[in-house]
């Protein structure tokens, strides 16, 4: 904010007596008593005591209207923050269901913080690729894949710093338990989410996919050596560009996709009202963000001669595979609306 400038008018008086000239004092009246010093001294010390006595009286004054202003200004203050707390708590109680974190059914008792903590370290730390199916869900990447991912995680992200328990994250009617995991990076700290979930026999592993940001082919494969499909685990926020085989925003819904494990930022595309429409939103449903985490398979778009070519990072959304990066039995777009 700019401050406003304070002017300050200075107004210059004139004097009446001559350049040269003496000032003058004009008539000055004998004071009584003039030349007599005990009563002179009298006097002194009578006033003295007058001004300290005042002086006193102006203290205690000017410290009961502190102590009164100070008083009134918390009186003010907590009838203000009682106003502003009332509605806002009113309204933390009457929340609707679907804003809040509820909990999928399950037979199976969900781990507490230590507990999930604990689990996640052990997945993390293992080098035996023999003990990983005790512990992890592979998904598609086989136990020696999964032990040299770890063994090259800390030269690519960092050595790890924190481990932060997130509990309940629930998607895709699965039970889910989610560990925020940071690395200490050369250039800037990095995360990976742990993710939990229950086997048939009620032991929770990590899913490894979702951890590791699992797409098939690799991002290299996809934006550099064009190929024309791929499955991505990205960030998705609903977007607004329109351009090339896109154009029409009558017919396309838009969503920018983007990446830690690469630089380049995509757009995805689905016809409005399709099943993979009501899939991405979905997404936003509880409103609880404006960024998503979502499995999807994309495509580019078939060229046809004299039709217009789309941009490198333009694709269309072919399926919405889950809300969220753990993939369940059956795709999302693939339920009953």
């Amino acid at each position: 904010m700019k401050s406003d400038s304070v002017r300050r008018g200075v107004q210059t008086a004139t004097a009446s007596r001559k350049p040269g000239s003496s000032p003058g004092l004009g008539k000055v009246a004998r004071m009584p008593g003039y030349g007599r010093r005990s009563a002179l001294r009298r006097r002194s010390q009578s006033s003295q005591g007058d001004r300290q006595g005042q002086e006193r009286q102006r203290h205690a004054q000017v410290v009961g209207w502190s102590i009164g202003v100070g008083l009134m200004s918390l009186v003010a203050l907590g009838l203000v923050f009682g106003l502003w707390l009332r509605p806002r708590s009113r309204a933390a109680k009457n929340l609707p269901g679907p804003a809040r974190s509820a909990r999928v059914e399950s037979k199976f008792k969900a781990p507490t913080e230590s507990e999930a903590l604990a689990a996640v370290k052990k997945a993390l730390a293992l080098h035996d690729p023999a003990e990983v199916d005790g512990l992890i869900r592979r998904g598609p990447m086989t136990a020696p894949e999964v032990v040299a991912f770890l063994e090259a995680m800390p030269a690519k992200d960092g050595e790890i710093k924190n481990y932060r328990w997130l509990g309940g994250i629930d998607k895709n009617g699965l039970s889910l338990e989610g560990v925020q995991v940071t690395f200490a990076g050369q250039d800037q700290p990095r995360g990976r989410l742990a993710i939990l979930t229950p086997d048939s026999n009620g032991v929770w592993k990590l899913d490894f996919a979702a951890f590791a940001r699992w797409v098939k082919p690799s991002w290299e494969s996809l934006l550099e050596q064009q190929a024309e499909s791929a499955v991505i685990r990205v960030f998705a926020t609903q977007d607004n560009y329109f351009n090339g085989p896109f154009r029409d925003e009558r017919e396309w819904a838009a969503y920018k996709l983007a990446s830690p494990d690469t630089e380049a930022i995509l757009v995805g595309y689905c016809k409005l009202g399709s099943a993979q429409h009501r899939a991405m939103e979905l997404l936003w449903q509880r409103g609880d963000t404006a960024i998503a985490r979502v499995t999807l398979e994309i495509r580019r778009l078939a060229e046809t001669p004299g039709a217009v070519r789309a941009e490198r990072c333009q694709f269309e959304i072919a399926r919405v595979l889950a809300e969220d990066w753990v993939l369940a039995d059956k795709p999302l777009d693939g339920r009953n609306p």
